[in-house]
């Protein structure tokens, strides 16, 4: 029979809050250098282009008409301005939870 280490899920909860814990006891972040932090730049905006095609593409399955025939073949500035509201929500959470 298996032993189940009960202590993991702890020490791994520990781990991610370690960060957090050093700054709110007065500690301060480590510093990154310049191409550490480019790169985690680059990585964020494309984890955030990532969220907002999802977003788009899930909010294009929820309507019950083409949201790409409404903007590209109709025209339609309200659909447009409903598209552009949806990407600058995703963008507010999405900047939130990275940030």
């Amino acid at each position: 029979m298996k032993k189940i280490n009960l202590m993991a899920p702890a020490a791994m909860l520990a781990g991610a809050l370690a960060p957090a814990l050093a700054l709110a006891n007065g500690g301060s972040a480590p510093r990154l250098g310049l191409g550490a932090g480019l790169l985690l730049s680059v990585v964020y905006g494309l984890v955030g282009i990532l969220l907002l095609m999802i977003g788009y593409k899930i909010f294009e399955w929820v309507t019950p008409f083409s949201v790409n025939d409404a903007l590209s073949k109709d025209q339609n500035r309200a659909v447009g301005i409903v598209v552009g509201a949806i990407f600058i929500a995703i963008a507010i959470i999405v900047a939130a939870a990275l940030g």
